[in-house]
């Protein structure tokens, strides 16, 4: 689990909410890694409680802004880690089938799966023996 803040702006006032996500570590764009902040910071900022959310619940927040239409480097960087956690999720549930429509929601859309940094990575981690391309709708890569 890892403690983030995120400020936002409502009618003219600023808040910050403090979110725990199970299953990511890393900077997040638009998230602030909480452990930057002493306590008595945190409370300064009103930030009382954290939150806890899934990791699934995290991959869907704001699924409904549309399909990025460029990834940055980070961007790519970020959704490839995540792809990690989410097959081992996965993985852990005694599966090891990644759903194309899992690809496309986690990258942002059927024109993103390729870009040449995601193939690249999916490339190596089959040579690595980590996955298998199947490429089928129900199973796009096997969990080896």
């Amino acid at each position: 689990m890892a403690r983030y803040v995120q400020r936002i702006a409502l009618l003219g006032k600023e808040r910050w909410i403090g979110w725990e996500i199970d299953g990511v570590g890393t900077e997040v764009p638009g998230l602030t890694l909480a452990d930057r902040f002493s306590e008595d910071e945190l409370r300064a900022r009103g930030v009382k409680q954290f939150t806890p959310l899934s990791f699934e619940m995290f991959l869907s927040m704001n699924a409904e802004s549309g399909a990025a239409k460029e990834l940055h480097d980070q961007d790519v960087d970020f959704r490839l880690d995540a792809l990690q956690v989410g097959m081992e999720r996965i993985r852990g549930s005694g599966r090891n089938e990644v759903p194309r429509a899992f690809l496309t929601h986690l990258f942002g859309g059927d024109a993103q799966l390729n870009h040449p940094r995601i193939i690249a990575r999916l490339a190596a981690w089959e040579e690595e023996g980590k996955v298998e391309f199947v490429g089928r709708e129900e199973c796009y890569l096997r969990i080896v």
